[in-house]
């Protein structure tokens, strides 16, 4: 095979959300007597992700990156987002409560999918006798998300970013994985749907990467994959159609 090594990203990659993650937060609003339109919220979600991106230097474990680690990083997170959501602040007790409903809301099942694609691409890769990995920047619920998505037993390795200590484009997160695979950069490619965070910490690290563009946001001339009924081909070191 000319990649015997797979690295795969996990959100936008493996699985996206069953509904918009704004009607997750504004049905669990909504129960606790906040009425928020879902796409406002789902709007609000995707500018408030942007803001922190900014101010959380690049490379670290956002999930450490306030005094209260993964819970305070939430907490800020959701606080934010609903209350430019529903145009008003909102109390300390409830701001809590609503960020909590929220991160065990995401821990159902129904909450997610696994795209129809993934399962076949990672079987053909199984019996094609290539090793498989996970390299994501996720908090400390990724292990549990994959095993109730019954996709743990695919990974031999799964690098988790809150584990880790370091996220995606640093190299750091895939030279961990490669030492603890015993596997040489030239021998894996890593697929996932973030070319300033998957393409290039994969590159940084020595590494192919193939992009996944399931929401048509990519430039064609990253010649990203539509989904990953190709990737077999690509590990197998079989051209692509049409390049």
């Amino acid at each position: 095979m000319r990649y015997p090594v797979v690295l795969l990203d996990v959100g936008g990659t493996l699985v996206g959300p069953s509904v918009s993650f704004g009607a997750v937060y504004a049905q669990v609003v909504g129960s606790l007597g906040l009425p928020i339109e879902a796409d406002e919220v789902e709007t609000r979600i995707w500018k408030v992700w942007e803001e922190m991106d900014r101010a959380i230097p690049t490379g670290i474990d956002r999930y450490a990156h306030f005094p209260g680690g993964e819970d305070e990083f939430w907490l800020r997170f959701a606080r934010r987002t609903l209350e430019r959501a529903a145009g008003q602040p909102l109390q300390d007790e409830f701001a809590e409560r609503a960020a909590g409903r929220i991160r065990e809301a995401f821990m159902d099942p129904a909450v997610w999918r696994v795209f129809p694609d993934v399962r076949p691409a990672l079987e053909r890769l199984k019996a094609d006798g290539a090793r498989l990995g996970v390299v994501s920047n996720w908090d400390s619920r990724l292990p549990r998300v994959l095993e109730m998505l019954d996709l743990a037993s695919y990974f031999e390795e799964v690098a988790v970013s809150h584990f880790e200590g370091v996220e995606k484009p640093d190299p750091e997160i895939f030279r961990r994985v490669l030492e603890r695979m015993g596997a040489r950069p030239e021998t894996v490619v890593h697929v996932g749907d973030l070319p300033e965070v998957d393409l290039a910490g994969a590159n940084a690290a020595g590494i192919d990467a193939v992009l996944v563009d399931r929401r048509g946001r990519i430039e064609a001339s990253l010649r990203p994959l539509a989904d990953l009924c190709e990737l077999p081909r690509i590990a197998r070191g079989e051209p692509r159609p049409g390049l």
